[in-house]
Parts: C-alpha cells; structure tokens; sequence
C-alpha cells in the first residue's frame, strides 16, 4: 500500500478462498453459514430499508492482521446519506476475533462511537463476535495494537444492493434457513 493508505490504517488484509478444501475452508464456510442465519434472523427485528430490509448479499470475508503499533483510524465502512457519497450498498458490518488470551492491556480494541456521544471500547479477544451499522451511524476505529502479538479478525459486510452495484458481493447462504 501507499504511504498514505499506511497512516490511515496499519493492518495487513487477505480474502481467504471460500473453497478451500480442508479443516479451514470448512470452518469459514461454517462461520459464514452461521453469520447468515443470524443475519436472517435478525432481519425481521430490522426490517427498516436502512437497516436489513434489503439486504440479501454480503461481501467475501476479509482476513485482517495488526502488528504492534497498528491501528485504523476513525471511519465508517459506507460514506453514504440518503443516496449521496461515497455509497457502496455496506448496511452491517460483522467482525469475529481471533485473539486468544488478550487483556485490555494490550489494546487493538474496536473503539465505536455512539449516536448520543457513548464511547464503546469493545476487546478483541477470541469467539467474540461485534455487529454494528456500517454507515455514519456507526463512526468506528481500531486502537493501536500495544501487544507484540498482533491482533486478528475476520469482517464481513450485508449489503443491499439496490443503494449501489456492488461486483464482489455474494448471495447470502439460505441452506442454514431451509428447513
């Protein structure tokens, strides 16, 4: 990356292959299976045309890794208001930690800013699951990675492509749904 894409944020990211064939590949299909069902299952509790209403797809998974002293500055994950900006169709942000045995000492944490001013510092520790709004509801960052251990994630993001074409994005999985 740029220097400048350095200063913004300080991970380095990878789209693991959905058909890998072994012990991995099954379980990211396992997790994205499951993160869909869950997504489906909230949708009727967030039928809202911001919220999950349109929603039918999610972009591939994406691997990120923070070395000490990493962060990502602050940002939502779709710059876009009532149909203006930089609109890419992002309505829920999932992001699944894979930290083991991390304390708050060591930071890396996902800080998210609320609506009526609340500061939410989330620890990234392992089977931890965080779902948020992807727009400018949901200002979000990642602190600086103060362990030698470097801070890992898997994040997804539903979409609802009526907002913007979106080329990556994939059907979410009904299997888990269907009776």
């Amino acid at each position: 990356g740029s220097a400048e894409s350095r200063s913004l944020r300080g991970d380095r990211i990878a789209w693991p292959d959905l058909d890998a064939v072994g012990g991995f590949g099954d379980a990211l299909r396992n997790w994205i299976k499951a993160l869909d069902e869950l997504v489906l299952q909230l949708k009727p509790f967030l039928n809202d045309a911001t919220e999950l209403a349109r929603v039918s797809h999610r972009e591939p998974p994406m691997a990120s890794v923070y070395p000490q002293h990493a962060r990502y500055i602050r940002h939502y994950d779709n710059n876009c208001e009532e149909g203006l900006g930089d609109c890419n169709g992002r309505r829920l942000t999932a992001v699944y930690y894979l930290n083991q045995g991390i304390t708050d000492s060591d930071g890396g944490h996902l800080r998210i800013l609320g609506q009526r001013g609340g500061v939410y510092d989330i620890l990234p520790s392992f089977d931890t699951l965080s779902l948020f709004w992807s727009d400018r509801r949901a200002p979000h960052e990642v602190m600086p990675n103060r362990s030698a251990a470097p801070r890992r994630a898997l994040s997804c993001w539903y979409v609802d492509l009526t907002e913007a074409k979106n080329e990556c994005a994939q059907p979410m999985s009904r299997a888990a749904s269907d009776p």
